[in-house]
């Protein structure tokens, strides 16, 4: 049979998962019959508005039930922090990691530095052994190796012995010692930037932690535990710095609550603002807002149920769903509003406004999912899901537009006093201005295409040019303290990123033969020569040290013994505890820990694509194979699944557009239309990162998909009113100039509203999200623009 790609891989393991699709399916043919009901009888919705109402109520006690968890008490849906959500889930590379992680531990680095003056300093030497000590002491640490604990290996001439012992036992106060020591220390093989940096002056603390989940690291507070004893030893002249995975995601979790506590009510309160100053009333205000809040209640709740946490990714659900779903209010009460001038009840100006909503809003609806759903042609768990229930909560705005909205409105008096709406300075000034706009659009239909293709082409030849890169640690600002401390253990220290190259030789005690070792040594000579590669450890290291000192402390002797069982004499003296990285208990597999600074997915990729080099050029024996592996490769590898999967989601999110479209309208002419002006601001948008403005990163890489889905809803409100006044006898420019004088405005509306929601993203806490945030708005800029005047260009060109 043969081989899937991985990416369909997890498609066709996400299908059958049984919870799931019994979820799934449930779920989709309730909203599908819902809105088949809605828009087949919106006289029902009209006639049993509390039934309807009812209904609503239901169904957000059932998602908040979902939501809570009594014992102990609490929110069910969970934060997850980790990389894994963002790794690829089939990717054929995870097996090697899965291996390496198997046998030698995770790659969870976490190196405390402290910096000073000089380290080998009386009173320094005390501050690093009670930091030390202290995070010793916490009960979910396995194992602390810094200077003031390390075991040495020495032979004392006086007593003809090999001393096994601390390298400092008591803290000397001798000037002359402390001299010695630094001398010893900066030198030695296995603490050299492992353990001290070359100049003396930094330490490191390196911790391990025992076998734990993230929930626990972080439920734990270990982090700011760490942190607090780092500010207890503090002293004038000493700082320390923390860098590691583990520290990351202690980070991401803090800053991820911290932008669900700002996010979400900025959102709302930036929504609110732009419908008061549109509407003017309150039902304006909370009948929109009251929409986005169920759908996004509804969409956390199926979250809770599946068991899904938020990740980095999926804390863009509620402000998005927030600022989408104010679309769809805008343009419902603005119909309403236009009906109510001429209706004699708050029933007839609901169903009237329902007949002519329920198509395009219908449409928009499915486009947007479609643009949602096709984030889920990926093999990355964390982009999958963001678009899976991003595109369950549009269809539920959808369905609660056309009928909790409309139900709400047809209990309320038709227009209460004071009442401004559309109708008022805003909306007539907006409505004027729009008018004399498509006079200008018609009189300068050519030249705007001329632009607008001149656009186009500029934007396909910078998308070549586009970077690749996505990042753990770029989500952070370069200024932030994370960024800071990770640069300053990379310059002093080792790099706290690292690779595994591991080594398999099949049989017992195959490293504990020379050949084997020397093929090591040469990959650890080729990996420290690259410039983004600042240490490596391996057996070999642990066996020339300890060849040296049972030699008399021959410098000569630092070196692979000649013979197997010499070798294996060193290896089984060696303490148990300071292999288990380097290789299993019968030393039938080795690891090599390479240590990099490299940040981002290209850089990590350059250095990744080296090491091979450097493999294969070290002459291994045949009988090893030899596998690259790590988290920051897997994530690498991640990003080179983004560029590959960007056509191909653009592609079938347009095409289904396409179609959805041209039957919905019942014309493959307007479909193609409606696709230009749609498909233009995506290309701009890859053309802007092909400029520099941001690389090509898991966040942005969800902008084309999901622009795509959301820009086509104004279209096709402009569209539908077109088609109407065309089938009632106007031309094809009185067509165009009544749409964009009536529709242009909610059009213009929904696009500064949805601007102003992206931008809201933009005070997030992650770098990324913030370049997700203002892309997203400035797209769509890029649309309404393309609305409001290659659309009419278009429609009065082709007179269609």
């Amino acid at each position: 049979m043969p081989t899937l790609p991985f990416d369909l891989d997890f498609q066709l393991a996400v299908a059958l998962d049984p919870g799931i699709v019994r979820f799934a399916g449930l779920v989709a043919a309730c909203l599908a019959l819902s809105l088949t009901t809605v828009s087949r009888r919106p006289d029902w919705v009209v006639r049993h508005p509390v039934s309807v109402l009812a209904a609503i109520a239901l169904v957000t006690t059932l998602a908040g039930g979902a939501l809570v968890r009594w014992e102990p008490p609490g929110l069910r849906l969970e934060i997850d922090p980790s990389t894994e959500p963002l790794l690829p889930r089939f990717d054929p590379a995870r097996d090697a990691y899965t291996a390496a992680v198997r046998e030698f531990g995770d790659d969870e680095v976490y190196v405390l530095a402290m910096r000073t003056d000089d380290v080998f300093r009386a009173d320094r030497l005390a501050v690093l052994r009670r930091v030390h000590d202290a995070v010793a002491q916490l009960p979910e640490v396995r194992r602390v190796t810094s200077l003031a604990d390390v075991v040495a290996f020495r032979w004392i001439p006086e007593e003809d012995w090999l001393e096994v012992g601390r390298f400092v036992d008591e803290i000397p106060e001798d000037p002359a010692t402390l001299a010695t020591l630094r001398e010893e220390a900066v030198g030695h093989p296995l603490y050299r930037r492992s353990l001290v940096s070359d100049d003396g002056r930094t330490a490191a603390i390196n911790v391990t932690f025992r076998k734990m989940s993230d929930r626990e690291f972080i439920a734990g507070r270990i982090d700011q535990r760490i942190g607090e004893i780092l500010a207890a030893a503090a002293v004038p002249g000493v700082s320390f710095h923390v860098a590691g995975r583990p520290h990351l995601k202690a980070q991401v979790y803090h800053l991820m609550l911290r932008d669900l506590r700002v996010l979400i009510p900025a959102s709302l309160a930036v929504v609110a603002a732009c419908l008061f100053l549109v509407f003017g009333t309150r039902r304006g205000v909370v009948l929109p807002i009251g929409v986005v809040l169920l759908a996004t209640l509804w969409t956390f709740g199926a979250m809770a149920w599946l068991e899904r946490p938020l990740s980095v990714l999926t804390t863009l659900l509620a402000p998005t769903l927030i600022a989408v779903g104010s679309v769809y209010g805008i343009h419902a009460l603005s119909r309403y509003e236009e009906e109510a001038r001429e209706a004699g009840s708050a029933r007839e100006a609901v169903l009237r406004s329902l007949e002519h909503l329920r198509t395009p809003v219908l449409i928009a609806g499915l486009t947007t999912v479609i643009g949602f759903g096709a984030l889920m042609w990926t093999d990355v768990p964390a982009v999958f899901e963001l678009g899976a229930f991003a595109a369950l909560g549009v269809a539920c705005i959808t369905l609660l537009t056309l009928s909790g909205l409309h139900a709400a409105l047809a209990l309320l008096p038709l227009r209460a006093a004071g009442e401004r709406g559309l109708s008022g300075p805003i909306g007539a000034r907006l409505e004027q201005l729009l008018g004399e706009w498509g006079g200008w659009v018609a009189r300068h239909s050519t030249a705007s295409l001329v632009v607008f293709g001149v656009a186009v082409v500029a934007s396909a030849i910078a998308v070549p040019r586009i970077v690749i890169d996505t990042d753990y640690l770029s989500f952070f600002d370069e200024g932030s303290r994370v960024r800071r401390d990770f640069e300053a253990v990379n310059e002093l220290l080792a790099g706290a990123v690292p690779i595994y190259i591991t080594l398999d030789g099949e049989e017992a005690a195959r490293f504990r033969q020379p050949d084997a070792l020397r093929a090591i040594e040469r990959i650890q000579t080729g990996a420290e020569a690259l410039p983004d590669v600042s240490r490596t450890h391996a057996l070999t290291d642990t066996v020339r040290v300890m060849n040296r000192a049972m030699s008399r402390d021959d410098p000569a002797a630092e070196r692979i013994p000649d013979t197997g069982p010499e070798v294996a004499e060193l290896v089984f003296m060696a303490p148990k505890g300071d292999l288990d990285r380097y290789t299993n208990a019968n030393h039938s597999r080795v690891n090599v820990m390479v240590r990099t600074g490299a940040v981002g997915t290209a850089a990590v990729r350059d250095v990744t694509d080296a090491l091979r080099r450097v493999v294969d050029e070290a002459d291994v024996p045949e009988d090893l194979d030899s596998a690259v592996t790590g988290n920051a490769l897997l994530l690498a590898r991640s990003a080179d699944g983004i560029a590959r999967g960007q056509p191909r989601s653009v592609t079938l999110a347009a095409v289904a557009i396409f179609g959805l479209i041209a039957v919905g309208l019942g014309s493959l002419r307007l479909g193609l239309i409606a696709m230009v002006p749609n498909v233009v601001p995506v290309l701009m948008f890859y053309g802007l990162l092909g400029l520099g403005v941001a690389p090509l990163s898991l966040p942005t890489s969800l902008i084309g998909c999901v622009a795509l889905g959301i820009a086509i809803d104004d279209t096709v409100h402009y569209l539908v009113r077109y088609r109407a006044e065309r089938r009632r006898g106007s031309t094809a420019a009185g067509a165009n100039a009544i749409a964009i004088r009536r529709v242009g405005r909610p059009v213009a509306i929904t696009s500064f509203a949805l601007m102003a929601g992206f931008i809201v993203v933009a005070f997030s806490s992650f770098a990324t999200l913030r370049q997700f945030g203002l892309l997203s708005a400035a797209t769509m800029g890029l649309c309404l623009v393309t609305d409001l005047v290659l659309l009419p260009a278009l429609l009065h060109r082709t007179r269609a």
